[in-house]
Order: C-alpha cells, then sequence, then structure tokens
C-alpha cells in the first residue's frame, strides 16, 4: 500500500460539540421567540445541552466503530492485492525458469 493510499481516519472529534451546538442554538431561538422568562430559557438551554451532548456522544461512537470496519476491509483489499502481486510475479518467474530449461536442452 503507497503512502498515498494509506487509510487515514477521519477525525470525529468535533462531531458532539456541533451536535450540541446546533441544538442549543435552535433551543435558544424558539426559546427568545416563545418570549421565555430567564429561569425557563435556562431550564431548556441546559436540559437541551445535556441531552444532545450523549446523543452526540452515541454518534461519534457509532462512527468511529464504522470508520473501523473500514479501516479493516481496506487493510484485507490491500493484503489481497498484494498477494496477487506475489502470486503474478511467482508465475512469471516460474514461466521464464521453464523457457530457459527448453531452451538450454
Amino acid at each position: 500500500m503507497n503512502k498515498d493510499e494509506e487509510y487515514k481516519k477521519p477525525n470525529t472529534r468535533p462531531v458532539p460539540i456541533l451536535i450540541t451546538l446546533t441544538a442549543a442554538g435552535i433551543s435558544c431561538v424558539v426559546s427568545i421567540m416563545k418570549q421565555l422568562s430567564f429561569a425557563d430559557f435556562v431550564l431548556r438551554l441546559l436540559i437541551t445541552v445535556i441531552i444532545f451532548g450523549i446523543l452526540g456522544c452515541l454518534v461519534r461512537v457509532f462512527l468511529d466503530m464504522g470508520f473501523k470496519v473500514d479501516k479493516k476491509e481496506e487493510e484485507k483489499k490491500a493484503s489481497e492485492a498484494e498477494d496477487e502481486e506475489a502470486g503474478e510475479s511467482e508465475d512469471d518467474s516460474e514461466e521464464k525458469s521453464e523457457d530457459e530449461e527448453q531452451t538450454q536442452e
């Protein structure tokens, strides 16, 4: 496997943060539009951040698991390709040695 073709796992670290911030922003906009009191506003925001923080972490775990499977498949394909290349080079060397033997006789 060449360095150019080397598997690079995508960075999933910001996924929970992005999900949480998006949900918190939407919650803030809805709370402002409904003209909630400050206590209700903060309570809704806190609950939203907690719930979507947990959901974001779960999404990240599932993404990481999926990328591990992808990495294993890439490694398997690469090893199969290397085996095929090695097999072809052995076949070529066997054919050359047979041709040399026939010419020597």
